[in-house]
């Protein structure tokens, strides 16, 4: 939940007011410019300016509603409006403001008033978002279709409807619409933030990048693009990049949860779990709002041994999800830690039953079983040991969807245990982990398995793809381009391997 104040306080009003401001239509046109770069904050601050000398021009009154909109802001946006005629208040698109303003105070009963009568896909866009704030699901459903069929399309109302489907769970429905809203407007951020919203929901997480980037280009200041940029680096393993960009975030607003969730996270991939309370200790209050922040908070507790306090954070979200296995084994070792060795066995013994459990639940519930002097404790640890079809094809499928979604270190962390608990070596496997290794800046090692692997199956195209280019990058060129040309010979449909081949031709 975000703690910042989300309405412009009369003492900052006041003061934005009583700057000098010789020049309004400058002032506009710094507003209109910070506008369009989706930096709201500075573009309050020149339209306020500019009004004090030009209070009457509406079409800068509007873009301050818009501004303060933009920054939920619907206290102001609605003293802003007030200043307007009767006349203009019933123009269709400051009637629209003026219901999206209400829908921001929670008065949805006015919001639908001020868009009475108005027949436009953005009026559309206000009835559906105040009947959601009725909880009136399938009356906003027909709102957000009847938007939606309208003659002239709206990239913001087809992004909400986009995001509406998504929350009902209608994947298909939502990334269609996201596309459309894009399609109807490329420069909408609207669209390219629900077509992101789309990917992360699919797990293509690197098209959700791109959708974000690509909106960040076109409006580099826009604080929500920037946010869930950086919440997606996180899940991507991308600390360091989401890093510079949280730090930008935590000037901006100290007290956004959502940031302070970041910072935490980032601090436990470095196991700082003393920062990681530190960090969020001040939202204490607000944890149970917030799932994310629950998680993080109560493995830092554990982790410094406050586990009364972990077990109280962490047990009610187990109940709330009983299908969250990582949660689970963080319960189990929760309890166990208190004391509690029955209900840690207990807790995990539900997934160390099943035929794919992973080495480290198994390992739980034999030291569990163990604590209590259970005779389970032999069989699980016997288990712990074994290699199961049903576990190696779970663990094949996470590593390669982390592969996929460019999660390096889970790929080379799942493709690692397949290697060690079969002790077998499988040249894909190890094919795949050289190359997860090379993105993860270990060369020597990734260089060391895409040789083994290519000695193994020495006619693979995309092994001896792996292995030269590797050879290329680390001053082996000659041999490099033996294995890369061979790679190209036997696959020559492949355009990834005919242009790493050009590309070590040139270096």
């Amino acid at each position: 939940m975000n703690r910042t104040t989300t309405f412009f306080s009369a003492v900052a009003i006041a003061g934005a007011l009583a700057a000098c401001s010789p020049d309004p239509e400058s002032s506009f046109a710094r507003g209109q410019d910070a506008f369009e770069q989706h930096d709201f904050r500075a573009a309050r601050v020149a339209l306020i300016a500019g009004l004090r000398e030009m209070p009457g021009n509406a079409e800068m009154r509007s873009l301050l509603a818009r501004t303060q909109i933009a920054l939920g802001d619907g206290e102001g946006a609605i003293t802003t409006l007030d200043a307007l005629s009767s006349d203009q208040r019933k123009e269709p698109q400051i009637a629209a403001l003026i219901g999206e303003a209400e829908v921001l105070r929670a008065k949805y009963d006015e919001a639908m008033a001020a868009v009475g009568g108005v027949e436009t896909a953005s009026a559309d866009r206000v009835r559906a978002l105040a009947l959601l704030g009725q909880n009136k699901i399938e009356e906003a459903a027909e709102a957000f279709a009847s938007g939606a069929e309208r003659e002239e399309a709206d990239a913001r109302l087809l992004a909400s409807y986009s995001r509406f489907e998504l929350a009902r769970g209608d994947i298909a429905k939502a990334r269609t619409l996201a596309d459309k809203s894009v399609a109807t407007d490329p420069d909408s951020i609207d669209g390219l933030l629900a077509q992101a919203l789309v990917a992360r929901r699919q797990n293509r997480l690197p098209d959700a990048l791109a959708a974000y980037d690509a909106a960040l280009k076109r409006h580099s200041a826009n604080f929500e693009a920037r946010l869930s940029k950086a919440q997606l680096l996180v899940a991507m393993e991308r600390y360091s990049d989401a890093n510079s960009l949280v730090g930008s975030l935590l000037k901006e607003a100290p007290e956004n949860g959502d940031i302070a969730v970041l910072r935490a996270e980032i601090a436990g991939s470095e196991g700082k779990w003393k920062e990681v309370r530190a960090i969020l200790q001040p939202f204490e209050g607000e944890m149970r709002q917030i799932p994310k922040m629950r998680l993080v908070y109560g493995e830092a507790l554990l982790e410094l041994g406050n586990t009364a306090q972990a077990i109280g954070l962490l047990e009610p979200m187990l109940r709330a999800n009983s299908g969250a296995r990582d949660l689970r084994l963080l319960v189990a070792r929760t309890q166990l830690a208190s004391g509690q060795a029955q209900d840690a066995l207990d807790t995990i013994e539900l997934v160390a039953i099943r035929p794919d459990a992973k080495p480290e639940e198994l390992e739980f519930a034999a030291k569990a079983a163990k604590a209590i002097g259970s005779a389970k404790a032999a069989e699980f640890a016997r288990r712990a040991s074994e290699v199961t079809p049903e576990w190696v094809g779970g663990e094949l499928a996470k590593a390669d969807r982390a592969m996929r979604n460019r999660q390096w270190e889970s790929a080379e962390a799942s493709y690692e245990a397949i290697l060690d608990r079969s002790g077998s070596r499988n040249a894909m496997v190890l094919n795949n982990l050289a190359y997860a290794k090379s993105q993860l800046g270990k060369t020597d090692a990734a260089l060391a398995m895409a040789l083994e692997a290519s000695k193994l199956e020495p006619d693979n195209a995309s092994i001896l793809d792996t292995a030269g280019w590797l050879l290329v990058q680390t001053g082996s060129r000659k041999r490099g381009m033996e294995m890369l040309s061979k790679a190209a010979a036997l696959d020559p449909d492949n355009a990834a391997i005919a242009g790493r081949l050009e590309r070590a031709k040139q270096s």
